[in-house]
């Protein structure tokens, strides 16, 4: 967690969210992730990714064999069209991490903190009018999100970084684990305090989340998770409740998690997802 973030203080935000920011950011401070290698540590000990962690349920994609098929029906040869999905995956992700720190910079600065503008985002940063100019569509679906946000959603932290094993007795794992993610709130219900808890969102820069032919095929996630399409859309989902454990570690309450699918258009999609928290207690 990053040191500029102790002591934040959103205006007029209920007490409790600032309560909340500072136990997050106190109870995993000790978490360092080397962002060139994408490593977490715990001291000298490395802890595995989320996303790690969570693929040992996904069934594999064989991209040779695809690709040789592909080039038999549509020329080239198989080493062509590995460098070519290579290639665009490398345009997607470079360009996801770039929708994603202006993600981050926005959430800081629609809540009083441009300090925190990541450095790739400040040129886009008009100060008297306190914009931040969004120039990709995906940014614009961005803003978008947050002019439409819940007002009963009050934002808590962007790039949370989390790790288990805070609590034994609540979640002993075989091997513990680390993540990012994007944005979390908290939802604060005006006439029942019941209601009220925290609400993980994740930004996801996609073409698309599901895969159509597992799904013509029924071909399932591995076990315990087999009620599942193989696809994007269910390793996000086991994504957010993994991300929900650490939290509940340190004695927090979820009680949603949201994708936020950016589109190549300029709107989004928000996406609940469900809690499969058991079934990760359970087989990690």
């Amino acid at each position: 967690m990053l040191n500029e973030h102790e002591k934040i203080i959103v205006p007029n935000e209920p007490k409790e969210v600032t309560e909340i920011r500072n136990k997050i950011i106190d109870s995993f401070k000790d978490l360092e992730f080397v962002e060139k290698s994408h490593q977490y540590f715990i001291g000298k000990t490395e802890l595995p990714s989320v996303s790690h962690v969570t693929h040992q349920f996904v069934v594999p994609f064989d991209s040779d064999t695809v690709a040789e098929r592909y080039a038999i029906k549509n020329g080239k040869t198989k080493e062509y069209w590995l460098d070519q999905w290579k290639f665009n995956n490398l345009k997607a992700t470079t360009s996801g991490t770039l929708v994603h720190s202006y993600g981050e910079s926005l959430g800081w600065l629609r809540n009083g903190h441009p300090e925190l503008i990541t450095p790739e985002n400040k040129c886009k940063y008009i100060e008297d009018k306190n914009w931040l100019i969004p120039t990709r569509k995906k940014e614009e679906a961005i803003l978008k999100f947050y002019d439409e946000l819940n007002e009963n959603l009050h934002f808590v932290l962007a790039e949370t970084k989390v790790y288990t094993g805070k609590n034994k007795e609540l979640t002993n794992l075989k091997q513990d684990y680390a993540g990012t993610f994007d944005l979390l709130f908290y939802y604060k219900d005006k006439n029942n305090e019941e209601k009220n808890g925290l609400c993980i969102f994740d930004f996801k820069t996609n073409s698309d989340l599901y895969n159509s032919f597992n799904r013509s095929k029924g071909i399932t996630m591995y076990a315990p998770f087999t009620d599942m399409i193989s696809e994007s859309f269910s390793s996000y989902t086991l994504q957010l409740s993994a991300y929900q454990l650490p939290l509940e570690d340190i004695g927090l309450k979820v009680i949603a998690r949201r994708i936020i699918w950016l589109k190549d258009d300029g709107t989004y999609e928000l996406l609940p997802v469900k809690d499969v928290t058991k079934q990760l207690r359970e087989v990690l």
